[in-house]
């Protein structure tokens, strides 16, 4: 992960994750255009400001569609809306990692939790 425009904190890393269901999975029919949906969510250590961040997950291809939600957490990791603002923008997938910018709009670093669907 690298920090591109950050602010006075430290770059956001990886605190924890959901389990992200295996490709080998039994899955029922999805129908339209798309094959297969993924969900997963990571969790990150307290940060503000600017940054590229990267989440690697093998279900992701460079022609996957990705979206991502940001939110603030508590101590516990359950998310609430608070005063900060979270944005995230530039969600770009890879073979096998997404990479995307987030600004967390606050003065001091805050944890937050990323939301993940991958739709393939």
């Amino acid at each position: 992960m690298t920090a591109a425009e950050s602010s006075a904190s430290h770059s956001p890393q990886i605190a924890g994750s959901s389990q992200p269901t295996s490709p080998g999975q039994e899955l029922a029919a999805i129908g339209g255009n798309v094959g297969a949906v993924w969900r997963g969510w990571w969790t990150w250590t307290p940060s503000h400001g600017t940054f590229n961040l990267q989440i690697p997950w093998n279900v992701i291809g460079i022609d996957s569609t990705v979206v991502i939600t940001a939110s603030e957490i508590d101590s516990n990791g359950n998310r609430f809306v608070g005063a900060a603002a979270f944005q995230v923008s530039s969600i770009a997938p890879g073979n096998g990692i997404v990479t995307f910018k987030i600004n967390i709009g606050w003065s001091s670093s805050i944890p937050m939790r990323t939301d993940v669907l991958v739709f393939n």
